[in-house]
């Protein structure tokens, strides 16, 4: 997009190397830090607003970045845990927002939050290395 290299995260050999070097490694610290300098920042409107859009677009900016590096192999598998994810994550909310109305009469969003991203999480990785270790 704007910011990050191409180069700064080729993808290495193996399901848990990065690969990146120190320029992206640095870049994602920064990136990621953003979220940690809102929460000490006071909390206003402007604030939260202006930390998380720049955070987004920083973010997206790395996801960018890292698929330019991909071969088609790569990205085939790439989309499939995604399209894998996305599917979980639907059915995630579903699942945890039954069990919290017929529990609590109301959905805490932070679990809901926390539960998504673990679900996510797992089923992108567990994919992933699934189609790894088929090719």
């Amino acid at each position: 997009m704007v910011i990050a290299k191409p180069e700064w995260f080729k993808k290495g050999k193996g399901t848990f190397n990065f690969g990146m070097t120190w320029q992206g490694a640095v870049y994602l610290l920064a990136t990621l830090s953003l979220i940690f300098i809102g929460m000490m920042l006071p909390q206003d409107i402007i604030t939260t607003l202006t930390i998380g859009g720049l955070f987004l677009f920083l973010i997206i900016d790395v996801q960018y970045a890292s698929l330019k590096t991909m071969d088609e192999r790569e990205r085939l598998h790439y989309s499939i845990a995604m399209r894998n994810m996305a599917w979980g994550m639907i059915v995630t909310i579903v699942m945890v927002s039954l069990v919290m109305l017929n529990f609590n009469d109301e959905v805490n969003l932070g679990v809901l939050i926390v539960a998504l991203g673990l679900v996510g999480f797992i089923i992108n990785v567990t994919t992933r290395y699934k189609l790894e270790k088929s090719n």
